[in-house]
């Protein structure tokens, strides 16, 4: 890993700054990574952070030296890191040399649990990634073939993958950060479940495992009306899959299957609807503003609400409030 330039070696304190001050705010689900290829904590203080899905941004200051990083790889995620340009450099993973050169654009490279990293970067870089944990891929597997998998046949090795479906879907939550669509904690697990299943799926295809083929079955009757319930007491905070799963005793791969196959609508197409119904009774209060009632029903914007408020009824808020007074 020698360098014609003398190395840098990032200062992680003084990243943090920078990193911060280089994306809005608003955008809560995805966080800033504040070292290279660690996993922050979850910011959903109530649930096990072990247990969630996190999006991060890295940005790689430009400098004039090429700048080395290092993880130790200790955490058990499985890490899909996107390029958002074409960074030139080195990586190694678990000690091996992985890659060098030029970084072709909006490349995909998915790192295994657990794993060592090391980077020369010659230039500034910015990638998203997505933490996805063990236990949701082992949640996926389940479902998928019908018993608990062993943790090396997933995603088995640190790659590159050029597959259309994962490159869409990550793009999906990179899109977040435009503030436009229907975001919010349901929407991310609901992508992260299609991920963690493509990467089942793509290694399976590989073992000649076959799933079942079954279609889900419906959520039972109680079941769906305690999710209901969970959800109407909690419609103004942001609610995470893993809760309605766990009131109702379900995986959450099982409960969102079952969930779509009982309602037709999945579950953050559910809430989204209910925040909108909400929203049409606050709209008839004149003293509210329609920016209060998108921050108090949990929106990090008003255009955010105003997005998805018109593609359910068809209006923008401000709209169908003239026509209903």
């Amino acid at each position: 890993m020698n360098s014609q330039l003398p190395l840098m070696q990032l200062d992680q304190s003084e990243h943090r700054d920078e990193v911060d001050s280089a994306f809005h705010p608003n955008t809560r689900l995805i966080q800033s990574e504040l070292e290279w290829f660690n996993r922050p904590q979850c910011e959903s203080g109530s649930l096990n952070s072990d247990s969630q899905v996190v999006l991060t941004h890295w940005l790689t200051p430009a400098c004039p030296c090429p700048i080395e990083l290092s993880s130790s790889g200790g955490d058990n995620s499985y890490v899909l890191t996107f390029f958002i340009g074409s960074p030139r450099g080195k990586w190694l993973f678990g000690g091996k040399p992985f890659f060098e050169g030029q970084v072709p654009l909006n490349s995909l490279w998915i790192k295994e649990p657990f794993q060592q990293a090391h980077a020369i970067y010659y230039g500034s870089s910015t990638s998203f990634r997505v933490y996805l944990p063990q236990s949701l891929m082992a949640e996926c597997y389940e479902a998928a073939y019908g018993r608990r998998p062993n943790a090396e046949l997933i995603c088995s090795t640190t790659k590159s993958t050029d597959d259309r479906t994962l490159n869409h879907l990550v793009r999906m939550l990179v899109d977040i950060d435009d503030e436009s669509g229907s975001f919010g904690p349901l929407f991310l697990d609901g992508i992260s479940l299609a991920l963690a299943s493509r990467l089942i799926a793509l290694d399976s295809n590989k073992m000649h495992l076959q799933s079942s083929g079954k279609e889900p079955s419906k959520l039972a009757k109680w079941k769906l009306n305690r999710a209901i319930d969970y959800i109407e007491a909690n419609l103004f905070r942001p609610i995470y899959l893993i809760e309605l799963s766990n009131a109702v005793g379900l995986s959450r791969m099982h409960f969102a299957a079952q969930f779509r196959a009982k309602t037709g609508c999945t579950p953050n197409q559910y809430v989204l609807r209910r925040k909108v119904a909400h929203a049409q009774t606050m709209l008839r209060d004149p003293s509210m503003s329609v920016v209060d009632i998108a921050l108090n029903l949990g929106f990090g914007t008003q255009a955010h609400f105003t997005a998805v408020f018109k593609s359910i009824v068809g209006s923008p808020p401000a709209n169908w409030r003239r026509h209903v007074r």
